[in-house]
Order: structure tokens, then sequence, then C-alpha cells
């Protein structure tokens, strides 16, 4: 597994009105070809939170900062003038990198460990796990307890190397 660390802005719309939740769901903006998905205006901060869910920067979740780039902020005006002109020159508030933990080949990593009894991996959420929670609990209880699921076999313990591509089809690759 690696840590990649993910664009994420929070702007202050010159027209906030636009961008209350019930005029501005939450989006996902072809993320399989684009990457960027966001959220309404937050009631209580009033800024509109956009995010990127591709490719990523690699990075050390120790070592490394988390700052978000002149080359992200150029993405983000690209993508706010072509498909959200009311957003594309609002002001940017806050930044930072979201990390993932992302598998070579961007599938879970759920199984047991090879060589040591009783230790259950479930890892390489890549972006998703948060998400998937009231899914994956089961999953991950049907391999600490030894028992079948079809998910299993995607996700089990597996030897990756470098030159494996992850084969998420829900998130943009560059």
């Amino acid at each position: 597994m690696r840590a990649t660390g993910h664009p994420v802005f929070h702007l202050k719309p010159k027209t906030p009105e636009l961008f209350v939740d019930a005029a501005f769901p939450t989006f996902l903006a072809d993320v399989s070809r684009s990457g960027w998905y966001g959220f309404p205006l937050h009631p209580r901060e009033g800024v509109v939170k956009v995010a990127n869910h591709g490719v990523g920067l690699e990075l050390d979740p120790y070592r490394d900062p988390r700052v978000v780039t002149e080359d992200d902020h150029r993405s983000l005006r690209t993508f706010l003038s072509a498909a959200m002109p009311a957003l594309a020159d609002a002001e940017v508030v806050f930044t930072r990198r979201c990390l993932y933990s992302d598998t070579l080949d961007g599938h879970l990593w759920i199984d047991r460990h090879p060589e040591r009894a009783n230790v259950t991996v479930a890892a390489g959420g890549s972006g998703h796990a948060m998400q998937m929670a009231p899914l994956l609990g089961g999953i991950i209880a049907d391999a600490v307890e030894g028992k079948s699921n079809r998910w299993l076999e995607r996700f089990r313990w597996r030897e990756l190397s470098q030159g494996v591509h992850a084969e998420e089809e829900s998130r943009y690759q560059g």
C-alpha cells in the first residue's frame, strides 16, 4: 500500500444562495473522467467543499507536508470555469490534502494474515472505506470468522508489484 494525498478546497461563494443544499446537492462531476466531487454550502461555515478523487500525490504521511499545490489550484479553476462558473472566482478560504491508503490495484485489502494467526487486515480503502462502512462491516466480520463471502476473493491477500495499475472504475486515473 501507499499513501496518496488528494486536494480539498473550501470556497466562499459570492452568491451563497446558489449553493444551499436545496438548490445544489452533493455532486460527482463524472468523477471517473474528472475526479471532481463536492458538497453544498455548509450552513454554519458558509463554504462549498470541492475535492478531487484522482491519482493524487504519493507522499510520506509522516514527513511530507499536506499542502495543496499551485497545479491543484489551476486544475480546480479550470474545472469550475467549465462546470460551475458561479464558483470559478470564489475565494478559497481553506485547503488541505486528504490522505488515502491506496492499494496498488485499487481494491480493498480484507483477509486473514497468511502468517499470523488471529490477525485480520482490513485496509486500503482508497478513499472509499468511510462511505462503504455499512457494507464493509459484514465483509470484514466474514473474513474474521472464516465465512464465505463473494467479495472476499476480490479483496484477498495478494502479491502486488509496483507495475500493477489501479483497476477502480470510479476513480480518475489521470
